[in-house]
């Protein structure tokens, strides 16, 4: 591999907007799920999930950008995760 090819692999755009708009939508479900929900949380819960991922891939598609597909998804749609996990705890703790 030439340096040239080096410079290429390491030069992946995260599309770092596009990542925080996702994460945005992770947490107004969370907390909505968190402050809205009593008893069928763990529910409310996957859905918030399933379609912040939806968004995620939305977002990730519209880039139109193959390099680093895969990657950005996978970082984004873990940080949803953990961004709802975390807002949920939370929101047991206070309760």
């Amino acid at each position: 591999m030439s340096a040239s090819e080096t410079s290429e692999v390491t030069r992946v755009s995260w599309h770092l907007p596009r990542l925080i708009i996702a994460w945005g939508v992770a947490v107004v479900f969370g907390v909505l799920v968190t402050v809205l929900v009593d008893g069928a949380r763990f529910q409310w819960l996957t859905l918030a999930v399933g379609v912040s991922t939806l968004v995620t891939f939305a977002l990730q598609l519209g880039t139109a950008q193959r390099e680093g597909f895969i990657s950005r998804l996978a970082f984004s749609i873990a940080g949803s995760v953990v961004i709802i996990a975390v807002i949920d705890i939370f929101g047991t703790l206070i309760r």
